[in-house]
């Protein structure tokens, strides 16, 4: 009778063991830690775009959806009677992005197609009213006359007649507006734009203070320009625009250097709830 007992013992003994190596084994499993996960803002930048009747897709343009450094660059854009350039190159990456573009010429010639009316109107009542003005014995007056028919006052100042007479009549009619640079850039939450030498028909405008949204030419039928816009999107991501150009009081809107910064987020998920023990062994017996 005695040995029968210690084998019911051990059979006792071997079932509570093996129940316990279950919950710890079943334990051990449900408590792996989860994994990282990495979520991407994307970052982009382009050189130029426009809308309006004469569309010009973003050119060159970049997206960074990893974070990894992206860059690309034209020597032009596309062939089309509103906007020509020398180089732009735009780069972007997981949190900073920027534009650059060099030697840019709006409307350089003095004339436009039909779909383009609404700015070729006062375009061509400013080159008429300039015309006969520049052949005064003093031109001075009538050309500041001509010009405030179109542009604002504190433009007008700004422009010599004498000089802008002797660009008209050259063989070459200047562009409309001409720009050296246009640098726009942004990390993160900021944003900085750089501009350098805008000139109208050939004269220099002066440049102010490029706070948030800074018009450069303010608003009028011909051509308007904004520097310096500044936004937070709906995502989060923020994005600054060097400049945006209206032309024939919103015929057409140009964008010239566009900065979006993204950004990444790292989240862990939560564990998993804990596996409820399920105890399992061998029958005891004895």
């Amino acid at each position: 009778m005695r040995p029968r007992a210690l084998a019911g013992a051990g059979a006792t003994a071997l079932g509570a063991v093996t129940a316990i190596a279950a919950i710890v084994i079943g334990t051990a499993a449900g408590a792996a830690s989860p994994e990282a996960e990495t979520e991407y803002v994307p970052s982009s930048a382009y050189g130029i775009a426009a809308e309006g009747p004469v569309p010009i897709d973003p050119t060159p343009h970049v997206e960074s959806t990893d974070g990894s450094r992206q860059e690309n660059s034209v020597l032009t854009v596309p062939e089309n009677p509103l906007v020509s350039l020398e180089v732009a190159k735009v780069v972007a990456d997981e949190s900073s992005a920027s534009a650059e573009l060099l030697n840019l010429g709006l409307v350089p010639g003095a004339e436009l197609p039909e779909q383009l009316a609404a700015l070729n109107e006062p375009l061509q009542q400013l080159m008429s009213g300039l015309e006969p003005a520049c052949e005064a014995e003093n031109p001075a007056e009538p050309v500041t006359e001509a010009l405030s028919d179109v542009l604002p006052s504190e433009i007008v100042e700004q422009i010599d007649p004498q000089t802008l007479c002797a660009s008209i009549t050259t063989a070459e009619t200047p562009a409309l507006v001409t720009i050296e640079l246009v640098k726009v850039s942004c990390d993160a939450k900021s944003g900085s734009v750089e501009i350098a030498n805008v000139s109208l028909l050939g004269q220099q405008v002066a440049i102010p203070p490029l706070e948030n949204e800074t018009p450069i030419l303010p608003e009028n039928p011909l051509v308007t320009i904004t520097a310096n816009k500044q936004t937070t999107n709906d995502d989060g991501s923020f994005t600054v625009v060097g400049l945006e150009i209206d032309l024939g009081g919103g015929a057409e809107v140009i964008t010239l250097g566009a900065a979006t910064c993204g950004f990444s987020e790292t989240t862990t998920p939560p564990p998993p709830p804990p596996p409820t023990p399920v105890t399992t062994g061998l029958p005891v017996t004895g």
